[in-house]
């Protein structure tokens, strides 16, 4: 079985977060640091001018949630996304999602798994809204990646760090979009890829973020990853069980911010990976793309990778599909949506707390 770091020296790359983060590792990073601690002030100070009214936001008309994070590249936000839409849409509530829509992907698979939700994706997440309510209009809205798109206020944020890259210098010194202080700002911090480092890792997570949130309550520690759920081949729409492809020699390929979970997740089902083709993050994939494999060879790509590369593949590409699961404090993630849900549900049953609460939110 074919190693990360091996498949990393052999595997052909083409740009990717990965390759930036490790010459940033380096003198570049180094070089860079001032640059990088002048955009984290800028940072701060964008935050302040929204706080202080020396910026103008909005207050949307709905209960509102954001699910992002703050650094660049894949952090495991989307699998948590979509269990949180699985949570909301089993517990009846309409949503409206507000996406940024980079490189289409994420926005893709959404409707594929969620038909019923109205998603509208643009860099305007004010425009989107409006958009939203001025057809049916959902009784919750949810911001894919939108902790740092201030202009849209919220009632919750959801911050996602992840385990295997969870600190470091903001742009252009890093990969980060604030400095670790800005997590004050959330109402939960779920550290994804917990199971990709040790126990002592995740302590020493911790202790950072509650040192970085001085002044607020020590956050429930709440962690997860993703598991396998099954794999589609990308020509025939056919899904066939993880475990079908156990002793299968592979090629893997991905467009995507950190792919050593996709990596891991194929050597856990054992799958003999026999090389690693990466491209940048939310590459688009093209029918030249398609034409660079074998037909021969089985080729297992990203959900997120499978979406675009769908209208090209032969039958010898499959996507390898993935779903959120919590490994601590599932009970806590359960309590904020449940509690961020109860004004809906209550103004349904009780029209009095409609009259009183017409936007669905508590009455204090």
């Amino acid at each position: 079985m074919v190693g990360f770091a091996e498949l990393a020296g052999r595997a052909p790359m083409v740009g990717g977060t990965l390759s930036l983060q490790s010459r940033l590792d380096g003198p570049l990073g180094t070089a860079l640091a001032p640059l990088g601690w002048l955009f984290a002030v800028i940072a701060r100070a964008r935050v302040v001018a929204f706080r202080r009214g020396l910026r103008a936001s909005v207050r949307p008309p709905l209960p509102t949630l954001s699910i992002g994070n703050i650094s660049a590249g894949g952090t495991g936000k989307t699998p948590l996304l979509l269990a949180t839409l699985a949570w909301l849409e089993k517990h009846g509530a309409s949503v409206g999602v507000l996406s940024r829509g980079y490189g289409g992907d994420e926005g893709r698979i959404l409707e594929e798994r969620f038909p019923h939700v109205r998603l509208v994706e643009g860099s305007d997440r004010v425009a989107g809204m409006r958009q939203l309510l001025g057809a049916t209009r959902p009784e919750l809205l949810l911001l894919d990646d939108g902790f740092q798109h201030l202009r849209l206020q919220r009632d919750l944020d959801i911050v996602v760090v992840d385990a295997t890259r969870p600190f470091g210098r903001c742009f252009p010194a890093g990969l980060f979009r604030e400095p670790l202080s800005a997590l004050v700002r959330a109402d939960l911090i779920v550290v994804s890829r917990a199971e990709l480092v040790s126990e002592d890792r995740l302590v020493d997570i911790w202790q950072r973020i509650h040192r970085a949130r001085p002044g607020k309550p020590s956050q429930a520690r709440v962690e997860g990853g993703v598991q396998a759920r099954d794999l589609r081949n990308l020509s025939t729409g056919e899904i066939v069980a993880v475990a079908d492809f156990a002793g299968r020699s592979v090629v893997l390929a991905a467009g995507i911010g950190n792919p050593a979970t996709f990596h891991q997740l194929c050597l856990d089902a054992g799958m003999q990976v026999e090389s690693f083709l990466r491209f940048d993050d939310h590459h688009a994939w093209s029918a030249e793309d398609a034409k660079s494999f074998s037909r021969e060879q089985c080729v297992v790509v990203t959900e997120k990778d499978g979406v675009k590369l769908r209208p090209f593949a032969s039958e010898q590409m499959w996507e390898l599909r993935i779903d959120w699961k919590f490994v601590r404090g599932a009970e806590v993630w359960e309590r904020l949506l449940t509690d961020f849900h109860l004004p809906v549900r209550a103004a349904q049953i009780e029209p009095l707390w409609a009259a009183q609460d017409p936007d669905g939110r508590f009455v204090s």
